[in-house]
């Protein structure tokens, strides 16, 4: 059984942390060539950029998580990961991963408070607005 690191390691990140990791991505250095995080951030909150390659983004940043060393390097993969899905979600209305999006509201709030006044923040706010209530606060 595939373990869902996703949600229980993001469930136990404060919201600086959260930003930490996304600043950790955001300013790696663009030689490290295990983690090209710098440019996949950039690209995937860049609102110009196409579905395709949102999706091109979240398959790398899988592939990145899988193969890194260390915790940091993973969670900033995962990190990215989700910034792709969401703009993909929010920019094209389009879903790119095979998690239904309700699913991902917890986290894309977190990112939200995280990031305010930010437009990575702007970003997975308006992904939580687009998801909408959860069924079971309805």
């Amino acid at each position: 059984m595939k373990p869902n690191w996703t949600n229980a390691m993001l469930d136990s990140l404060t919201g600086s942390q959260v930003k930490t990791l996304l600043l950790v991505a955001s300013d790696a250095p663009p030689d490290l060539e295990t983690i090209p995080h710098k440019d996949l951030l950039k690209t995937a909150a860049d609102v110009a950029t196409p579905v395709e390659e949102l999706a091109r983004i979240k398959e790398a940043a899988k592939v990145l998580a899988k193969q890194a060393e260390d915790g940091p390097r993973r969670e900033a993969a995962q990190l990215v990961y989700h910034v792709a899905v969401a703009a993909a979600f929010v920019r094209h209305d389009v879903q790119i991963s095979g998690r239904p999006m309700g699913r991902q509201r917890g986290i894309y709030e977190r990112f939200a408070a995280a990031w305010a006044g930010h437009p990575i923040g702007d970003l997975f706010r308006e992904a939580v607005m687009r998801i909408g209530i959860p069924p079971d606060t309805e």
